[in-house]
């Protein structure tokens, strides 16, 4: 039920906290480039909608997909449509990723719901690091109640982890991993800007 779209171009970046995905999208957006008005930047979850400030306040499953799914029928469908390329930073792989609560009957019932309001990826980049570099981040980071609980529970990284590699490697169509430990911004802006170019 989830169709392709004839124009545009869709960028799913995804990667768990501390990966530096929202970084470097960031990072390559600031480039000066004429040809960067083509891009247009999502964010995935908590976005700055009605819906995404209230699952901000009340962080859920459902109600983060129900973000998805709205944030890609106001905003990322028509950019899709006026052939923008679309950066989307998280799309639903950190929803199902999110164990056990993807698990619920309930989150499990919204996903079903919203499937067909969401799009398949044209590509997929998932954005990793090693877990003390991660950590390390996240320690800049603590502030944010999620960092702070990963940084107390640093088993949950990698129960995530490894379900992010399940539905990376299920998932068909153009997809690439880029490693950001131990590199500059800059250096992984510059490999980011590879891959977009290879396969669009």
């Amino acid at each position: 039920m989830i169709k392709r779209r004839k124009k545009g171009y869709f960028v799913v970046c995804e990667g768990l906290d501390g990966a530096g995905k929202t970084t470097i999208i960031n990072g390559f957006l600031a480039k000066k480039d004429e040809h960067l008005e083509d891009y247009v930047y999502s964010k995935g979850l908590k976005s700055k909608t009605w819906i995404g400030k209230l699952s901000a306040k009340k962080p859920k499953a459902f109600l983060f997909l129900l973000d998805l799914a709205y944030t890609t029928q106001r905003y990322v469908k028509p950019s899709l449509r006026k052939d923008k390329v679309v950066l989307q930073d998280r799309y639903d792989v950190s929803v199902k990723s999110y164990v056990p609560r993807e698990d619920k009957w309930y989150n499990r019932l919204t996903a079903y719901l919203v499937k067909p309001f969401l799009l398949k990826p044209d590509l997929l980049i998932y954005f990793d690091v090693k877990q003390k570099e991660r950590l390390r981040r996240l320690e800049k980071t603590r502030d944010n109640k999620y960092h702070a609980y990963l940084l107390k529970n640093p088993e949950v990284i990698n129960i995530r982890r490894k379900e992010y590699a399940k539905h990376y490697f299920a998932r068909e169509g153009p997809k690439a991993i880029i490693d950001t430990d131990n590199k500059s911004i800059d250096d992984v802006v510059k490999e980011f800007e590879r891959v977009l170019m290879k396969y669009k």
